[in-house]
């Protein structure tokens, strides 16, 4: 005994919604990747400037401690802080600029690219800091 089931309507009251979770569900993970794409990018940016950072101010700490803890301010200490500055810079992959702006006293500026891992976009950072040389710069040993 078998009987057909004719005439019966359909469950859901509406047949055009059919498939509807499919294409909710597919916006949603177009988002979501769009979002993980942007955060990991942008993340390949922060630690660009992060090692732009760090590098900058390594360079200035290793430019001011070269020139020694008496600096004369002659050509010969400014021979000696770019020298070590670019030594470091050239030692950490890092491309430079370094200026001697006084009496232990360097600014180094250093710019780090990176290609971003799911774009490959190109992102360049750019860091600057000086260091001066607190000991024996002028009077002795008064650091505060």
């Amino acid at each position: 005994m078998t009987r057909v089931l004719q005439g019966r309507t359909p469950l859901r009251g509406n047949e055009q919604e059919q498939g509807s979770v499919a294409v909710l569900f597919c916006f949603i993970v177009l988002i979501a990747g769009i979002l993980v794409t942007a955060l990991v990018d942008t993340g390949t940016a922060i630690q660009a400037a992060n090692r732009a950072d760090t590098y900058s101010a390594e360079a200035a700490r290793a430019a001011s401690i070269a020139v020694g803890p008496v600096p004369t301010g002659g050509p010969a200490d400014v021979q000696l802080a770019t020298t070590a500055a670019r030594t470091y810079l050239e030692e950490a992959g890092a491309i430079g600029a370094v200026n001697v702006l006084g009496h232990g006293l360097v600014q180094v500026s250093v710019t780090v690219s990176a290609s971003t891992p799911l774009l490959g976009i190109s992102v360049s950072q750019t860091r600057t800091h000086t260091a001066q040389l607190q000991v024996g710069v002028t009077s002795g040993e008064g650091v505060s």
